[in-house]
C-alpha cells in the first residue's frame, strides 16, 4: 500500500503537484499509447500502463474506467485533429493554391509535429485486424466520413469552378485511397525509422501536380 505523504503543516493527502507537471490524466494516456504502440493494445495491461506513467492502478481507475476509455479518448484525439484544416507551411504563401495542396502539402510536418499521431497511427493499423472497435472505427471515420467530408469539400470546388467537373463522390474515394496507402508506408512500413520530414514532401510533390494537372482547369 503507497505511503502518504506528509505537507509541510503536517496534514496527510495527496503529493502536492509541481508546477509545470504533466496532468496525471495526460500522462496515463501518453503511457497508454506508447504501450499500445510497442506491445499492442491486448497485451497491454491496466497496470503495465500504471507502472509506465509512475502512479498507482487505482490512480489510473480515478481518471479512466479502463482500457477501453483510454482507447476512447484517442478516438477523440485523433478526431479533433483529422477534421481540422492543416496549418499553411511557412513558405506556402506566395504558391498558387489548390485544394489538393491544402489537404497534402503539410500532412508530413503536421504528423511529425506530434510525435503521439505517429503512435496513433500505428495502434489503429496494427490493431485493427483483430480489434472490433477498432475496426469499426476505422471504417466510419476513415472511409465512410472521410469520404463524405472529401466529397463535400470537391464538390464545392465543383461549384466555385476550382475544380474540373467529375463525379466528386469517385474523385474523393481515389484522393482519400492514395493519403491511406501513403500514411501505411511512411508510417506502418516505414515505422522506426527517422522521419525525414524534406524527403516526405518532395514525395508527395508529384502526387499533388498529378491531381492538379487532372483536376485544375
Amino acid at each position: 500500500m503507497p505511503v502518504t505523504k506528509k505537507s509541510p503543516a503536517g496534514k496527510t493527502g495527496r503529493p502536492p503537484k509541481v508546477p509545470g507537471e504533466k496532468p496525471t490524466r495526460d500522462k496515463i494516456f501518453d503511457a497508454a499509447v506508447d504501450l499500445f504502440s510497442e506491445k499492442g493494445y491486448d497485451r497491454t495491461t491496466v497496470r503495465d500502463i500504471a507502472r509506465a506513467a509512475g502512479i498507482t492502478e487505482s490512480a489510473v481507475y480515478r481518471h479512466y474506467t479502463g482500457k477501453e476509455s483510454i482507447l476512447d479518448a484517442i478516438f477523440e484525439y485523433m478526431e479533433a485533429r483529422v477534421y481540422s484544416p492543416l496549418p499553411p507551411l511557412p513558405d506556402s504563401g506566395n504558391a498558387e493554391s489548390s485544394i489538393f495542396r491544402d489537404l497534402l502539402e503539410g500532412l508530413p510536418r503536421y504528423i511529425i509535429s506530434e510525435p503521439v499521431l505517429v503512435k496513433i497511427i500505428r495502434i489503429l493499423f496494427m490493431e485493427m485486424p483483430h480489434n472490433g472497435n477498432i475496426r469499426d472505427y476505422m471504417k466510419r471515420e476513415y472511409v465512410e466520413r472521410a469520404d463524405d467530408y472529401t466529397e463535400a469539400l470537391f464538390q464545392k470546388q465543383i461549384d466555385d469552378n476550382k475544380i474540373r467537373s467529375c463525379d466528386p463522390r469517385v474523385l474523393a474515394e481515389v484522393f482519400n485511397s492514395f493519403r491511406f496507402t501513403w500514411l501505411f508506408r511512411n508510417f506502418i512500413i516505414d515505422y522506426g525509422k527517422t522521419p525525414d520530414v524534406r524527403a516526405m514532401e518532395e514525395e508527395l510533390w508529384p502526387h499533388i501536380e498529378f491531381f492538379e494537372k487532372l483536376f485544375v482547369p
